[in-house]
């Protein structure tokens, strides 16, 4: 008898043990992020953070909650592959005023707001998240998945190089790492193959999943004209060797094409932004099957939106932004004629709640692009560009962007077909139903 206990007891903890959370998602139309329609009248069931059955007659459990989609459009969660989750403050704040502890709690709440907005995992292309992705991939605090490069690598006097004009130059040799910028986890500036490695190598020390490397120059860094070419070909292919051997990428930032093509021969295998861009770099994208990850709502954002709390962009900055910004439907098209690889990623930043402008990316994408094809960018695509970062991948249990069976159940429903009517993703507030990611639902209207 009191074996027989005993073997009852086994059996109920074993089984507690491995007994998982079951979710049926029921009476949704199902688009699974890689077809051109959608499938009607379709359940959806999830086990633990996995979806692991899809099908029109699955059959209701006692042990599964059960969630009535009523009929609305269920679709991956979406993905951005430009953001800067720690960029919530000016420079000068972040750099020299803030606390590092509250830059972080605003950081949090940063990556809380893309989730509410729909965004289930996001590639955060400079700046020190590191820390953050931890806590949401433990759960202590609601957030899209990371994908984290770190440190910003710059050359001297490149984008990611923000010292004031009287800031002494500071290396990442001979242990000298005074900077605030290098301190606190913002930005490396270093010149030479050396130290193009030692940056690149510290990085993928910390979790970098991909490499940032600025390759021209930019809008919001002072002593860089947007034309400038920014790293020779041997430091390139230094950061390209040193992410090669942890088998991952490099993503680059440039807007024109002569450091685009420095970057492509040199193994690059992403370029942020393009605006600027030939068809002569476009062909090259295509042929090495590399990514572009283009921004189209800048050119549809208030001045406010560069230069916070005023109506009028200063002359200096607006001589690096109007051409930016006139080159935008030139690029666009070139990549629909050639069909490239194309990302969907914002590059919204700002103070908190610019994360919303990562919606109107959405809409100014559908001058040429529709919006089934602009949904493919922001889930099923993404998730390609996404595995480029191969064996140092940390979202390798589930397929990430697509509904399929062993996909991560990171699940959106919206009321109205997005794949007809791209306004409906942004508008959250209004349309977006459901939330949920990792199996967890963090919001349901329904």
């Amino acid at each position: 008898m009191r074996a027989n206990v005993l073997l009852f007891l086994f059996l109920a903890i074993s089984y507690s043990g491995f007994s998982q959370n079951k979710i049926l998602i029921k009476n949704v139309n199902v688009w699974d992020g890689t077809s051109n329609q959608l499938n009607k009248n379709v359940n959806v069931l999830i086990q633990d953070n996995l979806i692991t059955k899809i099908g029109k007659n699955i059959s209701e459990s006692n042990e599964a909650t059960i969630i009535d989609g009523r009929g609305q459009t269920l679709i991956p969660g979406l993905s951005d592959a430009h953001v800067h989750l720690s960029a919530t403050m000016s420079d000068n704040e972040t750099r020299n005023e803030a606390h590092w502890m509250y830059t972080s709690i605003r950081t949090a709440k940063a990556a809380e707001n893309f989730l509410m907005l729909g965004f289930t995992t996001v590639r955060d292309l400079g700046g020190p998240v590191f820390g953050i992705k931890r806590g949401v991939d433990e759960g202590l605090i609601p957030g899209p998945r990371i994908y984290p490069s770190g440190a910003y690598i710059s050359q001297t006097s490149g984008h990611g190089d923000f010292r004031n004009a009287n800031e002494p130059s500071v290396s990442l040799s001979g242990g000298q790492m005074h900077s605030s910028d290098t301190a606190l986890g913002w930005a490396f500036v270093v010149d030479g193959v050396p130290e193009v490695l030692k940056a690149s190598r510290e990085n993928l020390r910390k979790g970098a999943t991909q490499l940032k490397v600025m390759a021209g120059g930019g809008i919001a860094s002072d002593f860089d004209p947007i034309h400038s070419v920014q790293f020779t070909t041997e430091e390139l292919e230094a950061a390209v060797q040193a992410a090669a051997d942890w088998d991952t990428y490099v993503a680059v930032h440039i807007y024109e094409s002569k450091g685009a093509i420095r970057s492509l021969n040199a193994g690059v295998k992403c370029l942020d932004h393009g605006h600027l861009l030939n068809e002569e770099v476009i062909k090259l994208i295509k042929e090495k099957d590399a990514w572009l990850v283009p921004q189209a709502f800048w050119n549809d954002t208030p001045a406010s939106f560069w230069v916070p709390g005023s109506d009028k962009i200063p002359d200096a900055l607006n001589k690096k932004i109007k051409p930016v910004l006139e080159g935008t439907d030139t690029v666009f098209k070139l990549a629909k004629k050639y069909d490239i690889n194309v990302g969907f990623g914002s590059d919204a930043y700002g103070d908190l709640g610019y994360e919303s402008y990562a919606l109107t990316e959405f809409t100014s994408r559908a001058k040429w692009f529709s919006p089934l094809e602009i949904l493919k960018q922001a889930t099923s695509e993404n998730a390609r560009l996404f595995s480029l970062s191969g064996k140092i991948n940390p979202y390798t249990d589930g397929k990430l962007g697509v509904i399929e069976v062993g996909a991560y159940a990171d699940l959106l429903i919206y009321e109205g077909n997005p794949l007809e009517d791209i306004e409906i993703v942004a508008h959250p507030e209004k349309h977006l139903k459901l939330i949920m990611k990792d199996g967890k639902v963090y919001k349901n209207e329904l």
